[in-house]
């Protein structure tokens, strides 16, 4: 089962009466202290709040870019057949009570710092190593390597410095990398271009950098480290095989060894230079020694996919995942397309899923594809573990600044903080994405919040350069101006880190909690509770109940403070740019019973589809910013016509597509067979598959608004929210979360 965690504040549940503020995990419906469940974990209770009880139905605050689901709310189930009853009333007011956390939950969206080193506490996790004077100045004196986030400073280069000893060839970094240990101790190894060397820090507030002459590491291996056991993994490459190591950790600090204590041999043509481990489980890419056929998947694969195949010279890449306790094969993963290569993976330390990053292109293409598995069907498959055709995409974006590009180097991580969340390295450019929903960029590193000096003039000033910290030429600097050697994303058994090493500057940085930001109060109280009624007092309850959803429908509408919309920063679209909104006018009369009204078909129907309609209408404005009738276009459906191929390796990311059978929107790969049409699958194979017909959205239905006024006592009120107007700013508006 794959594992739901997140972080919270103190906003949404308790721990024995107090506020609880940490990582939290669902299980069954309940929330427990930590990020996974085991039988000692801590009953939290829940507060009576709209973010909790999204919390509670694993909600995901996925929000980016990306255009938003017209289809996220539900509209209540009534029919002429139905029976009003209790069980009617109850399913239907959940619906609606469900719609309204949905509402909520559009007004929480990513947040497009991955790391907000200008806001963040100075005793907290951001921090640089530099020093502001050197061997070129009168004033020499700065030898603490460690710098807050107080306000911009003026840095030398690591070249000019002398008083720390070691630390001078850090600007002439060429590649570097970083091993993290669970107390956030780290081994940072840097090569030049004539010199590997290996230096120790720590990213707890306030470290320092040491370099190590006697490097027991040998410059720069790459290890995998187990908390479980404490134990380091190292992969060794002879002329037949590969040999896995372990080595005890346990003697690394103290004695200055690495001790062996085990290792195996492997025999698969593994591709990547270290392993990677999970809760109980450790993988590794390898190129398979055998093509996937169609019998190993009941699509199988193509005539012309065939020939494809047997055009490369390579064999599949595959992963294999063993158990790291016993070195038991739990199984193998592949993909039945030939052209799908599998790029990356990660496994998660909690619940062993693994997260796969594909792509039909390999490093050359415009989008990769991303497979979130759960362990228990890998396992419990019979025979090899074929990917599915429904991948997620992921469009690359390459940010508008310089950076170090890693020309064919891509990896992925699991957030240490939301089950939702990861973190994608693509050949140096670094973003967060959600699992869920990973199109588009959640969030990246901007240079913006660095705290590089502004332009500095001087101009009739008394100050003497040598006795203050700037210099003359501070902002000619290349240590005080963007200048890139290398980003690293890295992480120890369960946190992520970030290392930004600039010419004389190191930043260390750890994930943030705040993956979000939100537009709303995290502390907005939820007034609608189910109430438990006889049928004789069916219409006194419902009402009752219904002024409470109507009240959290509106009571979301008016603590919500701007509507994010998209911007292009560095040349990555993001949600950050925010606007406000106009109030509405809401006519209650018709969302509740009358007096003496009998509750009947006719009488519910109106009520439950009039609050549908004003939920729908509140939504609409928050993910849209218009609460006007605005004519959709219809699809545009490309006409079939005699062609002399199969339309292969095609993908869908949804409202394009149903499955004929089910009706349901498909998302995945497809292809467009000249008679048959389109069908699920990136193949055409001889084996049943289903058909797809074009979704065309039912305009009339969807893009026809109400009007909606809000009468008492025969009077019309509007609801109007306390800013109105369309002024708009690229300003951090809204709290975290």
């Amino acid at each position: 089962m794959i594992d739901y965690f997140k972080y919270t504040n103190g906003d949404s549940f308790t721990l024995s009466g107090a506020a609880y503020t940490g990582l939290f995990n669902i299980t069954n419906g309940k929330a427990y202290a930590g990020k996974s469940y085991n039988t000692n974990s801590k009953l939290l209770s829940a507060n009576n709040t709209f973010l909790a009880d999204c919390f509670l139905d694993k909600f995901e605050f996925d929000r980016t870019v990306s255009p938003v689901d017209d289809n996220i709310l539900k509209q209540p189930l009534i029919s002429p057949r139905n029976v009003i009853d209790q069980n009617f009333i109850d399913t239907n007011l959940g619906i609606l009570n469900s719609n309204n956390l949905k509402i909520y939950s559009q007004n929480i969206i990513a947040n497009p710092d991955l790391f907000d080193f200008i806001n963040s506490s100075e005793s907290g996790d951001s921090y640089f190593l530099g020093l502001s004077s050197g061997k070129r100045d009168v004033r020499n004196d700065d030898i603490k390597l460690s710098k807050t986030n107080s306000y911009p400073l003026q840095i030398d280069p690591f070249s000019f410095t002398e008083k720390v000893p070691g630390i001078d060839v850090l600007d002439d970094t060429k590649d570097s990398m970083i091993f993290i240990y669970d107390d956030e101790s780290y081994y940072y190894f840097t090569t030049t271009e004539t010199n590997s060397y290996t230096f120790s820090g720590s990213f707890v507030n306030g470290g320092s950098l040491i370099r190590i002459e006697e490097d027991i590491f040998q410059g720069a291996q790459r290890f995998s480290y187990d908390n479980n056991t404490d134990t380091l993994y190292a992969l060794e490459q002879t002329n037949t095989n590969f040999i896995l190591k372990l080595y005890d950790n346990s003697f690394v600090a103290p004695c200055r060894v690495l001790k062996l204590t085990d290792q195996i041999t492997l025999n698969d043509n593994i591709i990547d230079d270290k392993v990677s481990l999970g809760n109980n489980i450790l993988g590794y890419r390898y190129r398979g020694d055998a093509e996937v056929t169609p019998e190993d998947n009941v699509q199988g694969r193509s005539t012309q996919g065939r020939r494809f195949q047997q055009q490369q010279s390579q064999f599949p890449i595959r992963i294999k995942l063993v158990n790291k306790y016993t070195f038991d094969i739990i199984n193998t993963i592949a993909s039945s397309n030939p052209r799908e290569q599998i790029l990356e993976f990660d496994i998660r330390d909690t619940d062993d899923s693994v997260l796969i990053l594909t792509s039909l292109d390999g490093y050359n293409g415009d989008e990769y594809y991303l497979y979130h598995l759960d362990i228990d069907k890998i396992s419990s498959k019979q025979g090899e573990y074929i990917l599915p055709f429904n991948p997620k995409l992921v469009t690359r974006y390459k940010p508008e600044v310089e950076y170090n590009v890693k020309p064919g180097k891509v990896y992925i991580y699991f957030s240490g903080n939301d089950s939702n969340v990861f973190t994608l390295d693509d050949e140096g450019a670094v973003s967060t994405r959600f699992i869920s929903n990973p199109e588009n960029v959640a969030g990246f590193p901007s240079i913006k919040n660095l705290l590089y000096l502004e332009d500095m003039y001087f101009d009739g000033t008394i100050e003497k350069f040598n006795l203050i910290q700037k210099k003359f030429n501070s902002n000619t600097l290349p240590s005080n101006n963007y200048n890139n050697l290398n980003f690293l994303v890295a992480k120890n058994n369960t946190d992520l880190f970030y290392v930004l090493h600039n010419v004389g500057r190191i930043y260390l940085l750890k994930e943030s909690k705040l993956l979000y930001k939100s537009f709303v109060p995290l502390d907005l109280a939820k007034l609608y509770k189910q109430i438990v009624s006889c049928e004789s007092s069916l219409g006194i309850s419902v009402n009752s109940e219904l002024q409470n959803l109507i009240k959290d429908t509106v009571n979301v509408f008016l603590n919500a403070s701007v509507i994010p919309f998209e911007e292009i920063r560095d040349g990555i679209p993001v949600l950050g740019k925010y606007v406000s909104y106009e109030g509405i006018d809401i006519n209650f009369r018709n969302l509740e019973f009358h007096e003496n009204e009998e509750v009947n078909y006719d009488t519910v129907s109106r009520v439950f589809n009039e609050i549908y309609k004003l939920q729908e209408l509140i939504f609409n404005i928050i993910v849209t910013g218009s609460n006007q009738e605005e004519l959709l276009e219809p699809l545009v459906v490309l006409e079939e016509e005699d062609v002399a191929s199969i339309e292969e390796n095609l993908y869908t990311s949804g409202n394009e597509y149903i499955l004929e059978d089910t009706g349901e929107i498909y998302v995945g790969f497809y292809h467009i067979h000249p008679e048959k049409g389109a069908m699920v699958g990136p193949l055409h194979v001889d084996t049943p598959h289903a058909y797809l017909i074009p979704y065309v959205e039912n305009v009339e239905s969807t893009t026809k608004r109400p009007t909606i006024f809000y009468q008492s006592n025969q009077t019309t009120q509007n609801i109007t929210r306390s800013s109105s107007g369309s002024t708009s700013s690229s300003g951090t508006t809204g709290s975290s979360y």
